[in-house]
């Protein structure tokens, strides 16, 4: 017995008529007749009886109507959850977003697109530093990431580029530059009080910073840490020191703090979405793509 037989012997029940039954499912009427007659055998029982006005269901063919029908429909359905599955819109997603809230709202726009053309998949969200998100994406407890810092060289990850953010200066707002004698260059800062990241922190992002350093001479007097951007941006407000930030900052600091480019701070946060390259399912892939269509207006955001 498999679907195919039942579909047909369901037609017959529906038509009341073999010929009838024949045209609406597009076979010819002895091929009809023949897997009827091969569904009763496998059954061992008979379904029909022959009528002078066509067919009618015996007592088995009775039974067997009302459980087919409840087994094309969980056919069918089992069918479309299969395509669903396929098309990467059932299932759940653990995604982990940046530390630093300013980015919040930009992939609050994607997960907000995500969601109105994907709306079957569940979405957990984790706020997690990216060497955290490298770790768990690694080990399998995150599908994939909003990051920076991804090791270049790493078969394991893939990724795409998401947005990019330009670096400034972060002081306290009532810092009093003598007129015309504020910062330009990194060297500027040389003897003031400098927030810091442990490189324990963020080890990528510290050393692209030391080396930029580097390059313009500056090496930071540093009395302070911070352990995240948030918290180098509270202690900026407190007025214990300057320190380097995104320009997306800005939007989340108070009126404490005051912000201004230098001409030779020229790296930028480079945030991607990250995955493992083995572990893509279809659910991921169409996330994926979403963001990949949306990389346009974050660009524009930011």
């Amino acid at each position: 017995m498999d679907l195919r037989q039942l579909r047909y012997f369901c037609a017959v029940a529906k038509h009341g008529s073999i010929s009838v039954a024949a045209q609406s499912v597009h076979i010819a009427q002895p091929a009809l007749t023949r897997q009827i007659q091969s569904l009763e055998d496998d059954l061992g029982t008979r379904l029909l009886e022959r009528t002078t006005r066509g067919v009618k269901l015996t007592d088995a063919g009775i039974q067997l109507l009302e459980d087919a029908g409840k087994l094309l429909d969980d056919a069918s359905a089992a069918k479309e959850r299969a395509q669903r599955a396929g098309r990467g819109e059932s299932g759940h997603l653990s995604i982990a977003l940046p530390v630093m809230q300013n980015l919040a709202p930009k992939i609050a726009e994607v997960l907000k697109k995500y969601r109105k053309e994907v709306p079957g998949v569940g979405i957990t969200l984790h706020h997690l530093l990216s060497d955290v998100q490298l770790g768990q994406i690694a080990e399998g407890r995150l599908d994939a990431g909003f990051l920076l810092f991804r090791p270049p060289d790493d078969p394991d990850f893939e990724g795409i580029p998401v947005f990019s953010d330009r670096m400034l200066l972060a002081y306290p707002a009532d810092w009093k530059w003598p007129r015309g004698k504020g910062p330009k260059v990194l060297k500027d800062l040389q003897d003031l009080e400098f927030i810091w990241l442990p490189r324990t922190a963020a080890p990528a992002w510290h050393d692209r910073l030391i080396h930029c350093f580097f390059d313009a001479g500056f090496i930071p007097r540093t009395a302070v840490h911070g352990v995240d951007a948030a918290s180098m941006l509270t202690l900026v407000a407190a007025g214990m020191g300057c320190t380097i930030l995104p320009e997306g900052a800005r939007r989340i600091a108070p009126e404490t703090v005051a912000f201004m480019p230098l001409a030779d701070l020229t790296i930028r946060q480079d945030w991607e979405l990250v995955w493992r390259r083995d572990r893509c399912s279809s659910v991921l892939q169409r996330f994926i793509s979403v963001v990949s269509s949306s990389r346009s207006a974050l660009r524009q955001s930011s």
